[in-house]
C-alpha cells in the first residue's frame, strides 16, 4: 500500500508528458540556478534600494541576515541528510525524470531549504517581495516534485528548516551586532551600499 508521500509523488510525476509546455517550464524552474539565483538578485538590488538611509540600512542588515539564514539552513539540511540517507525517489520508484539525476540523498530538499530561509528573512523587512519569494520557492518545490528527484515530504522538510532558520539568526545577530554595521559602513566608504 502507498503511504501519502508516494501517492503525491506518483500523481505529480504522472503528469510528466501530458503537456510540453509545463514539461518545458518545469525543466526551468527545477534548476539549481534560476530560481536561487533570482533570489540573490533580489538580495543585490535590496542591498541598494531604501527611500531613506534608515530604510537602507535595514535592508541591508535583512540582506546579512537572509545569507546567514540560508547558510544554516543549508548546513542543517546537509546534517539531516547524512544521518537520514534516505534515497532519491527515481533509486526506489521507476519514474520519469526530466532533470539530472542528483547523487546526493533526497531527505531533506537543501535548495528548498535554502530558498525559503532567504524568503522567509525577507519577509520580515519587506513583505510584498518576501511573499513573492516565497511564491517562487513553491514553484521551484514543486518542480522538485515533478521531475522525480524529490519526495512531498523531503521538500515540505526544507522548507520548515529554511522558516525555522530565521530564529538562531536573529539570536545571532544581537551577539555580532557591531560586525554587520562595521561593514556596512566601510562598503557606504566605497560606495557599495
Amino acid at each position: 500500500m502507498l503511504n501519502l508521500d508516494e501517492k503525491i509523488l506518483f500523481t505529480l510525476n504522472g503528469l510528466n508528458g501530458k503537456s510540453e509546455l509545463l514539461d518545458k517550464i518545469i525543466t526551468w524552474t527545477v534548476s539549481d540556478y534560476l530560481i536561487p539565483v533570482l533570489l540573490c538578485l533580489a538580495l543585490i538590488c535590496v542591498w541598494f534600494i531604501g527611500h531613506n538611509q534608515s530604510t537602507r540600512y535595514r535592508y541591508q542588515l535583512g540582506v546579512f541576515a537572509a545569507l546567514a539564514a540560508m547558510a544554516i539552513s543549508s548546513g542543517v539540511a546537509q546534517l539531516i541528510s547524512t544521518v537520514i540517507q534516505r534515497p532519491r525517489p527515481f533509486i526506489t520508484h521507476d519514474l520519469v525524470v526530466l532533470f539530472y539525476k542528483p547523487t546526493d540523498f533526497s531527505f531533506p530538499s537543501n535548495a528548498v531549504a535554502a530558498c525559503f530561509a532567504i524568503a522567509a528573512v525577507v519577509c520580515t523587512f519587506n513583505k510584498k517581495l518576501g511573499l513573492s519569494m516565497f511564491f517562487l520557492v513553491g514553484i521551484l518545490a514543486f518542480s522538485r516534485i515533478y521531475v522525480g528527484v524529490h519526495y512531498p515530504s523531503d521538500v515540505i522538510m526544507g522548507a520548515i528548516i529554511g522558516i525555522l532558520s530565521i530564529i538562531p539568526v536573529y539570536i545571532l545577530r544581537i551577539l555580532i551586532e557591531p560586525i554587520p554595521t562595521c561593514f556596512i559602513k566601510v562598503a557606504r566608504i566605497f560606495r557599495l551600499a
